[in-house]
């Protein structure tokens, strides 16, 4: 094949070659709001290497393999460069979540690369200059930057060098900046009393010695005080902190001594061992003595207990500070941040928290252990559903609350959309779904996005072929605007669904069995609620349902067989209890007085 192509790794266009025929190296390239202008290129679109669903979650599996083998080279060689003698658990607590994220981008950009490569050999591209590579600060700045074109582009330029192409570079002299949340505004009510618990907190944290460390547990604030006052005060409450200023400098003296490190005579292996010790955030290298300073500086010395449900993977001085509070053998408990754990089989995020903490207490009551790893697992009810208020049926409301998800183009850590392909299914479910819905129905919607869209579109591609759709208004809060509507429909399995379920409120559930593995267990769940008639397998089917309950959900909704059917699901699978707060103070009050065997290896 001697005629030469352009390959558009992203969608960047001013990387583009229009003089030559295209390739697309995947979906990412090819932007909704940009359609017109690459509808005209008849550029070729590659096919991905992973197939379906199956071949997404076989190659997560070839990642968690690769992660784990190649994590204890890492340890060492911090270990090495800082000259400390930290445990394997240290290192996974600390830098294991930053790996899992970085070794998934790197062998699936790579292995999208090689493929278009072996495909097109004459092929050319534009890489990014290397004047413009960036090394994120911590955890968090990589996941907002690997969701961008210009950091998937500077990935995919180092993978050429590496493979010894040195094609056409280009500079473009900005800084990379990843996609943030939209902050949610606060009432002057909600305001008023945020202050006045911090202050309390303040004063609480200043007099507890051997306190029991909470980060960031979902509880409501007027439960957490509850859990504080039970607890005689012994808490010690944080919402964790980002570091403030930069370590501006790359140490090249210690990236040289980390770049020593193989993993292997592979070229995979070769490739990962070549790029990640210089694109290692700074916090693990750099600021890796700032880290040890401010949690020093932050938190207490000698905690009884530390609970968080999500403060393991992006808080960089709590995970430090947690990490060493584990090496003395304090206990570390960790909980689900959502009710879609509670059904799929090995979501990566659990897995990650089941591994580093002793103790995981989970929604459901049938949750496996991570073999080979340390948590024991124990159902207790979920904190997050703690004291929702009921909100039940009422025919005197009006609306469709349809909440739709985005997830990054590039591909993800998290399933189900760990292929763009994917979740290019999950965007035609929602035509599906538009087209079966009554005009009744139809003119009742108000459509609630993700508040990220990670530039697909959503929205935009929703209003082409609905375009009297209602979007509702992203400062109104998930509880106030279910609360406000008739019904509630989700079409992604997340934990606003057990949320709504929780407040007993109308809902309608839809989505793909096929791209959503879910455990044995979670299958019983999955199939309670579509007995019941809440759960559908198909777009089709959940817009009739939702056309045929809009005009009486109150007699539909109450029904005594759809109730239990709901009641036997949250029991099973998202524990509520009006005891919860007592159930919770008598099991920290055991891991506090060791009445529980510790279960580290």
């Amino acid at each position: 094949m001697n005629k030469q192509y352009f390959l558009a790794t992203t969608a960047l266009e001013e990387f583009w070659d229009l003089d030559k025929p295209i390739i697309f190296l995947g979906k990412w390239c090819l932007r909704f709001d940009r359609r017109q202008h690459w509808d005209l290129l008849s550029g070729h679109q590659l096919d991905s290497y992973i197939q379906g669903s199956s071949g997404s979650y076989a190659a997560y599996r070839d990642f968690d393999e690769t992660y784990e083998r190649i994590l204890p080279h890492v340890a060492k060689a911090l270990n090495i460069v800082h000259g400390t003698n930290h445990s394997l658990r240290y290192w996974r607590i600390c830098v294991g979540p930053w790996l899992q994220l970085y070794i998934t981008a790197i062998m699936d950009r790579y292995r999208h690369i090689t493929n278009a490569l072996e495909s097109y050999p004459n092929v050319t591209t534009v890489t990014l200059s290397e004047e413009d590579f960036v090394v994120p600060q911590d955890t968090n700045e990589f996941a907002l930057l690997i969701s961008g074109d210009m950091y998937n582009l500077q990935i995919f330029s180092k993978i050429f060098l590496f493979l010894g192409k040195n094609f056409p570079n280009k500079s473009v002299l900005q800084k990379q900046t990843g996609t943030h949340l939209t902050p949610l505004h606060l009432s002057w009510r909600q305001k008023v009393f945020t202050l006045g618990t911090n202050a309390f907190r303040f004063v609480v944290n200043k007099l507890v010695s051997e306190p029991l460390v909470f980060n960031n547990i979902y509880l409501p604030k007027t439960e957490e005080l509850r859990l504080t006052l039970s607890l005689f005060f012994k808490v010690f409450t944080t919402s964790g902190m980002r570091p403030e200023g930069t370590f501006l400098h790359l140490d090249d003296v210690k990236r040289e001594e980390l770049k020593k490190v193989s993993f292997g005579e592979d070229d995979l292996s070769r490739c990962l061992s070549s790029l990640l010790f210089y694109d290692l955030p700074k916090c693990f290298v750099e600021g890796y003595s700032s880290m040890i300073e401010l949690a020093n500086k932050k938190y207490p010395s000698s905690p009884k207990l530390i609970l968080s449900a999500n403060a393991w993977w992006f808080d960089e001085v709590f995970k430090f500070w947690a990490a060493d509070c584990a090496e003395k053998g304090i206990p570390l408990l960790g909980m689900p941040h959502g009710g879609d754990i509670s059904l799929r089989s090995d979501p990566p995020s659990s897995k990650h928290e089941k591994a580093i903490v002793n103790y995981y207490y989970s929604w459901d009551s049938c949750a496996e252990e991570v073999k080979g790893r340390y948590a024991k697992i124990i159902q207790m009810p979920a904190t997050k559903l703690i004291n929702k208020k009921r909100i039940n049926a009422s025919n005197k409301k009006t609306g469709i609350l349809w909440v739709t998800t985005s997830a990054p183009r590039y591909g993800s850590f998290e399933f189900p959309f760990g292929a763009a392909e994917l979740f290019e299914d999950y965007l035609c479910w929602h035509q599906r779904f538009i087209s079966h819905l009554s005009q009744n129905a139809s003119n009742a919607i108000v459509l609630r996005p993700h508040p990220v869209d990670y530039g697909w579109n959503v929205v935009s591609r929703i209003e082409e072929s609905f375009p009297s759709v209602r979007l509702d208004s992203p400062e109104i809060s998930f509880e106030d605007s279910i609360n406000s509507h008739r019904l509630y429909v989700c079409d992604h399995l997340s934990t606003t669904y057990a949320e709504a379920l929780a407040a007993n409120k109308p809902t309608i559930l839809f989505w793909s069995q096929k791209n959503n593995k879910l455990t044995p267990h979670g299958k019983k769940g999955v199939q309670l609620l579509s007995d019941a008639g809440i759960f559908f397998n198909t777009p089709e089917a959940a817009a009739v349902a939702v056309s045929t309950v809009y005009d009486d959900v109150e007699s539909w909704w109450n029904e005594p067989k759809r109730q239990n059917a709901i009641r036997r699901f949250m029991e099973a699978y998202c524990q509520v209890s009006p005891n919860a707060v007592n159930l919770w103070t008598r099991e920290l009050q055991e891991i506090a007085l060791d009445k529980r065997s510790k279960t580290l290896s």
